[in-house]
């Protein structure tokens, strides 16, 4: 398996599994497998609620600890009695008495393990400080091997290096040709942050693929120009790109296909044609929200004008809706 080399040294394979939404009952037979054809990433979350299904399913399958690279990610609905709130909402979070500590620890727990590999902040909440703060801590001594985070933008990752000496190792963010955010990856490899790929195939918190890329003319000529499926032809654009990823099936033959990515290369005329289908818009999640709790400094980013616009149309849209029915 093709690996990239973090910003400590640490090794992580650059293409793994994304555990979110598969079914408990699919879970350890698609660990097995994958593992026999040479996927050594699993990626999950606290909020995905099958760290503790996956600790057995490397124990079902005879998986040692120490053959895998294991993601996991601290959430901000850990910390609370409900789901966290955003917007106007936000006065009914009710915290539920855990410390940061706690909720980290519950995910050594779920996982049965006295290391992470890779532990990620799943998003630029308010409390990041305190996440980061802990998160620090663990990996300075040892019991995590890499810290980073997920869906974090410029002024995210600024804010971090503001307050910590620790840059982030990776920033798992969504990444399709539909969406290429070039100037987030420029940015985090100018800083020496790997970049992850996420939600790239399918729709929010869905498992329904997206009809655009699927059944996309630029994509199916250069699938059958190299004899290979539109999913492998995606990813080796990001493989090329030094993109980590995590794509999702429980199908064992898509298990297969997803790692059968070694044995051709994209042209820069194909990548160039691939590059071409960017929209510059996110399509499932979209961080560019958490602005309000950012220094003022930081808030003055000028891609924060996006969401501004992002609501108004919202809004607009709402409203035609509920008024004209359409």
């Amino acid at each position: 398996m093709r690996e990239i080399e973090l910003n400590n040294g640490i090794k992580m394979p650059q293409l793994g599994l994304g555990t979110f939404l598969i079914p408990q009952k699919e879970l350890s037979r698609t660990i097995g497998e994958a593992y026999e054809l040479g996927y050594r990433l699993f990626d999950t979350a606290w909020r995905y609620h099958n760290e503790a299904d996956i600790a057995q399913a490397l124990k079902d399958n005879g998986i040692r600890r120490e053959d895998v690279f294991i993601t996991t990610k601290v959430n901000a609905d850990a910390l609370y009695t409900e789901d966290y709130k955003y917007g106007r909402h936000h006065f009914l979070n009710k915290r539920n008495g855990k410390s940061m500590h706690d909720v980290v620890q519950e995910s050594f727990d779920n996982l049965a393990t006295d290391y992470i590999d890779l532990f990620l902040i799943h998003w630029p909440w308010e409390m990041t400080a305190s996440m980061w703060e802990e998160l620090s801590k663990r990996y300075e001594s040892g019991q995590i091997k890499a810290i980073g985070v997920s869906n974090f933008l410029q002024p995210h990752l600024e804010y971090l290096s503001e307050i910590s000496d620790v840059t982030p190792a990776v920033n798992q963010f969504e990444i399709s040709p539909l969406n290429r955010h070039q100037d987030l990856i420029d940015y985090c490899k100018a800083h020496g942050i790997a970049v992850q790929a996420m939600s790239t195939f399918s729709h929010y918190r869905s498992v329904e693929p997206r009809k655009e890329i699927f059944e996309n003319g630029i994509l199916a000529d250069i699938a059958h120009k190299h004899n290979k499926s539109i999913v492998q032809i995606v990813l080796r654009w990001m493989l090329q790109q030094d993109i980590i990823m995590i794509p999702k099936t429980w199908n064992p033959d898509y298990l297969k296909e997803n790692i059968s990515i070694f044995d051709f290369e994209l042209s820069p005329e194909d990548m160039a044609r691939i590059d071409s289908m960017n929209r510059g818009k996110w399509l499932n999640y979209i961080p560019l929200g958490e602005q309000w709790w950012l220094p003022r400094h930081l808030r003055k980013w000028e891609g924060f004008d996006e969401w501004d616009n992002y609501v108004k149309r919202s809004s607009l849209s709402k409203c035609i809706t509920k008024w004209f029915g359409i």
